[in-house]
């Protein structure tokens, strides 16, 4: 416990300062900062509905977020994932992967800066045939303008996921 309290710059003292940084930032909206660091995929925590309950398919076949329907879900990495139709469903529970948002959902410059965001899932991007969620469009535009942000979000995302609250 001592070493809480010691600015040693330890996992405790990093998530300290980080969740005060995430918490300082302008909401983006009403889905900023809804998860617990602890969540590793973006999610209502009412819930439990990954992406607050958007459909992950239809952003790569509709090119917008549009919200599941209850009735059409399936668990998958702990989250329950709703879709618009069963296609979606099925395409989903035939391979997730290229579905799951990128860093789990979390804005790509909070991890390029070291720390977990919540993205919203209305504020999102398609790049590099991947789901990118951001917390507000001022950060989607940022990170449209510089792609280079994206490798180092990428070098950053193991070790901000090792820092959240396990």
């Amino acid at each position: 416990m001592a070493a809480d309290r010691h600015s040693d710059g330890g996992p405790a003292t990093r998530r300290a300062i980080l969740l005060g940084l995430a918490l300082a930032m302008p909401a983006g909206g009403s889905f900023a900062q809804a998860i617990g660091l602890s969540d590793e995929i973006v999610a209502d925590p009412n819930s439990g509905a990954a992406l607050f309950g958007f459909d992950p398919v239809a952003y790569f076949l509709d090119q917008r977020a549009v919200p599941g329907r209850a009735n059409l879900q399936t668990v998958y990495a702990g989250r329950v994932w709703h879709f618009v139709s069963r296609a979606n469903q099925a395409a989903f529970e035939t391979d997730p992967q290229p579905y799951i948002p990128a860093f789990g959902g979390h804005d790509p410059l909070g991890i390029a800066a070291g720390f977990a965001v919540a993205g919203n899932p209305q504020t999102f991007a398609l790049a590099e045939n991947r789901l990118f969620l951001f917390r507000d469009e001022g950060s989607r535009s940022l990170f449209l303008r510089d792609p280079a942000r994206l490798d180092l979000a990428e070098r950053n995302w193991p070790l901000v996921r090792r820092d959240m609250v396990p």
